[in-house]
């Protein structure tokens, strides 16, 4: 039955080929994001590829003055404006500018005429893929083949990118839970949301950790429909339980209630983070992130500047290389000042109130979760600097433009 739909759509005359192909492209592309970078990679830049290529781009032009995408191309700009006064001498700076070229992946979606293509199906894709990776991770556990990262990722990303996708997996599997009717696939999902915790709680990112415990009071009480207070009270409960039996979870606890109580105990200087500390690296991070901040209030120290102004604010020739201050919020504003900080807000509203308004749909639910969880896990994490987290965002703001009902392709 699947085979003979598949071969209808693809004899579709009232479908053009490059249509068929962009959307196939992109479903590969969102299907590959949780095995690995290089699968990703490869299945985006045929997206571009057929995006450019086919017309598609020059055809579609005017979507790209919709009001969602210009929060983007500011950010883009400012990436490409510090090049001109950053203090970076190490040539990170140009290694962050060029990680814009991500940003063609979102416009290759937006690109794909929603009127005729279900978005759902492109989300669905990334939780089969996503899935896939659950059972990957398994297999290295059950089999114990070799994996040299010790971190039981499957066939994913790093741990910390991986980790924020199982989150949205997990939303996105009780959005579909919470609207489905048919037993069978009811199981199914309750199912894959197991998968989906297992290979998170067997993962070490801590601020996921803390994202997921941030977040689950927001997940009751949108999922359940009578008693919401009371069963997502519960659920705030029975969450960090459930996470504690995983023995990694427990140790990685038990390394971040050392580290406070090296906080507690030593000295101010390393406490705070006013000197360098293994112990205390993030506080070190953020505060060198603040003084920075402080000298450059306007425009920052520029792309990349972050690692060269931290190294020269101390003396300590030991102290390594740090690239960035484990913060989204902290490191667009080291790096672009007040000015990129309203821009990266502007960024985050956007998406968050898109994604609120369509919530009771499949696709917007995805963009408010995808950006609910990238500003949580950007607490510890410059989430925006990593490729695999930038190119979610980066979908997910593509994915916008199936809100909007009256676009029709030309």
């Amino acid at each position: 039955m699947t085979i003979t739909l598949l071969r209808d759509w693809l004899k579709d005359p009232d479908t053009a080929a490059g249509q068929k192909a962009l959307y196939s492209a992109a479903a590969l592309t969102f299907f590959c994001l949780s095995l690995g970078t290089a699968p990703s990679t490869i299945a985006g830049a045929l997206t571009a590829a057929i995006w450019l290529f086919s017309g598609i781009a020059l055809k579609r032009r005017r979507i790209y003055t919709s009001t969602y995408w210009w929060p983007v191309f500011a950010l883009i700009v400012l990436y490409w404006v510090g090049m001109l006064y950053t203090h970076d001498t190490t040539g990170i700076g140009m290694e962050y500018a060029e990680k814009t070229y991500y940003w063609l992946f979102g416009l290759s979606v937006a690109a794909i005429p929603f009127h005729r293509f279900s978005a759902a199906r492109l989300v669905q894709a990334f939780m089969l893929g996503l899935g896939i990776n659950v059972i990957a991770a398994i297999a290295q556990m059950v089999f114990q083949l070799p994996d040299q990262h010790n971190q039981h990722r499957g066939l994913g990303p790093d741990y910390s990118t991986l980790s924020a996708y199982l989150i949205v997996g997990i939303m996105m599997s009780a959005f579909f839970l919470n609207r489905e009717r048919r037993v069978k696939i009811k199981m199914a999902l309750v199912g894959l949301i197991g998968l989906y915790f297992f290979h998170f709680v067997i993962l070490q990112s801590r601020a996921s950790y803390v994202a997921l415990v941030l977040l689950v009071p927001f997940i009751g009480y949108t999922f359940f429909k009578k008693s919401k207070l009371i069963k997502t009270m519960a659920v705030c409960l029975l969450v960090p339980c459930l996470m504690m039996f995983s023995p990694i979870v427990r140790n990685r606890v038990a390394e971040t209630v050392s580290q406070l109580k090296y906080h507690l105990y030593t000295g101010d200087e390393a406490a705070w983070g006013n000197k360098y500390s293994a112990q205390q690296d993030r506080f070190y991070m953020w505060n060198g992130a603040l003084r920075i901040i402080r000298k450059n209030p306007l425009l920052g120290v520029g792309t990349g500047g972050y690692q060269t102004a931290l190294k020269n604010s101390d003396s300590d020739p030991n102290v390594p290389l740090i690239a960035h201050p484990h913060n989204n919020f902290l490191y667009v504003t080291a790096s672009f000042g007040v000015v990129g900080m309203a821009v990266f807000l502007w960024f985050l509203v956007v998406g968050i109130v898109n994604g609120w308004r369509q919530r009771k749909t499949v696709e917007g639910y995805f963009v408010f979760c995808v950006f609910l969880v990238m500003i949580t896990t950007g607490l510890f994490n410059t989430q925006i600097l990593d490729v695999g987290a930038a190119f979610l965002i980066s979908l997910a703001i593509g994915v916008q433009q199936s809100f909007l009902r009256s676009d029709t392709y030309d």
